[in-house]
């Protein structure tokens, strides 16, 4: 139970996480009669195999017309293919970091913390240079703010997220 409502709070895609839903969720949503069975499913949904036993149960119910049916077969494979090219990226940047962490070579070992470092080094300088009266122009505060929010949010995000998904991939 702990593992599917972990997995839940991870899945970006869910409203209640800000995402947009699913395409067959968003289509379930506004139909009337939906059978329990498809219900209790569309909770757990976090994934291909997930969306596939939904496609199974969509198929073999009777209370949804044939083309309703088709259209939700049809919403259920765009999701699949997200959910494919979302496991496949993430398998690609972790290989990636993979092979970063495993380099003979120092700077792809640490290109990562060095930006951070960088970015920091950068937000003390210009704090400091506004403290001694030469204010960063204004124009430069919305990408600065970006990039190291990007930057530094983005990195330690990134490593806690690896740090969950070697825990659920053990």
């Amino acid at each position: 139970m702990q593992e599917r409502d972990r997995k839940r709070k991870l899945n970006p895609n869910r409203i209640e996480n800000g995402g947009d839903g699913t395409f067959v969720g968003k289509i379930l949503r506004g139909m009337v009669d939906i059978s329990p069975d498809i219900l209790n499913i569309l909770g757990t949904v976090t994934g291909v195999d997930s969306l596939n036993k939904l496609g199974d149960v969509i198929r073999g119910d009777k209370g949804i017309s044939t083309s309703d049916k088709e259209i939700l077969l049809a919403e259920i494979q765009k999701d699949v293919e997200i959910a494919r090219e979302v496991t496949r990226r993430e398998t690609e940047i972790t290989l990636r970091w993979e092979l970063d962490s495993k380099s003979q070579h120092w700077l792809p070992r640490l290109i990562r913390p060095l930006v951070v470092a960088n970015f920091t080094i950068l937000i003390d300088v210009v704090i400091i240079s506004s403290m001694w009266g030469r204010p960063l122009g204004e124009s430069y505060l919305p990408i600065l703010m970006t990039m190291g929010v990007t930057a530094i949010g983005g990195y330690f995000t990134l490593r806690e997220y690896g740090k969950n998904s070697n825990v659920i991939h053990k």
